[in-house]
């Protein structure tokens, strides 16, 4: 008998070390973190879909709005100013933290030198703090990167087209929020007799005044699915001269706004399937099946072919777990 009662002792251990083994890697139900089985650097923080690709900008000078305030370089006048970054884009499940609109999404999109290579941010830095190789960034609602922080404030306000699977069309109009620092374009253009070699631009809103002229609020428009994602933002720019040539600057160089007009931002990208979990196809908003670090998607980080005893117990293995440990129980 006492041979038979050690049975159901061992199975009970078992059972609980594999409870255990699934509280130890996987995140609260109420957060969005990955797991602490994988080494990341935080800008794959969270769970949902990454997007590789290029950002593209255009600067149109005093267009629209602006255009009667052409008196600090008259000569850009109907020029169109371009320039381009490497970016990413990550889709986030929204969080306990941020989810007071009931947003569908979190969206960080993040603007670097052409060719960056993300391998060589260290893990240990926050996203704000990779400056100066981080140029710029769209952040819908701020990063929360731990459970310590609950200043996960929404910036984008979504709206989302019905829709039964993706692809997910989402919309926003953006209130006095300009993201996370600016865009930096060189231009050779002449301003008089003088050269400017570099402009710090940054969207500007209605809350925004050049001379008494209110501006229209930027748009922001997403669309995404399991393998590609769009990304784009149109309104109005405010820039001003970070370097000069020349004996004289034949403008206001202190001005608070020294070039305005309108812009327009376009990112297109495809799915890094490495960093990225199941993005289901199969509901009306976007929701995703947690892989990174559950050893349950062979594309992804960490995964190997030796891991299969260490995955992650799924909720119908664990009732079943729970379910034997009653029947056990009841047996004595």
């Amino acid at each position: 008998m006492r041979a038979f009662q050690t049975v159901p002792a061992v199975l009970f251990s078992t059972a609980f070390a594999v409870v255990l083994a699934t509280a130890d890697t996987s995140s609260s139900a109420e957060l969005n973190f990955r797991p602490d089985n994988v080494t990341l650097s935080d800008l794959y923080r969270w769970v949902g879909s990454y997007y590789n690709g290029t950002t593209y900008l255009e600067f149109s000078a005093y267009a629209g709005l602006a255009a009667s305030e052409t008196k600090y370089c008259p000569v850009l006048r109907n020029q169109t100013i371009t320039t381009n970054y490497t970016s990413l884009l990550a889709l986030t499940e929204p969080a306990s933290y941020n989810n007071l609109d009931n947003d569908p999404v979190n969206a960080f999109l993040t603007l670097w030198p052409p060719g960056f290579d993300f391998s060589s941010i260290a893990s240990w830095k926050l996203i704000q703090e990779m400056v100066p190789s981080l140029k710029y960034a769209l952040f819908s609602s701020n990063p929360v990167y731990d459970n310590s922080s609950s200043d996960g404030d929404n910036n984008f306000i979504w709206s989302l087209e019905k829709a039964k699977a993706p692809p997910y069309n989402l919309s926003s109009t953006l209130n006095d929020y300009k993201g996370f620092n600016h865009w930096e374009v060189n231009s050779t253009t002449d301003c008089g007799d003088t050269k400017v070699l570099s402009w710090s631009f940054a969207p500007i809103s209605f809350n925004t005044t050049f001379n008494g002229t209110g501006f229209t609020n930027p748009v922001v428009n997403l669309q995404f699915d399991t393998t590609t994602a769009n990304f784009s933002m149109q309104g109005y720019f405010a820039a001003n001269v970070i370097s000069k040539t020349g004996p004289d600057f034949p403008f206001d160089a202190d001005a608070e706004y020294t070039l305005v007009g309108k812009f327009a931002m376009s990112f297109s990208g495809v799915i890094d399937s490495y960093h990225s979990d199941i993005l289901r196809n199969d509901t009306e908003t976007p929701t995703w099946l947690p892989t990174v670090g559950y050893q349950n998607n062979s594309l992804n980080v960490g995964y190997t072919t030796t891991s299969g005893g260490n995955q992650l117990v799924g909720p119908c293995s664990l009732a079943a777990i729970l379910l034997l440990l009653q029947v056990l129980v009841c047996s004595f």
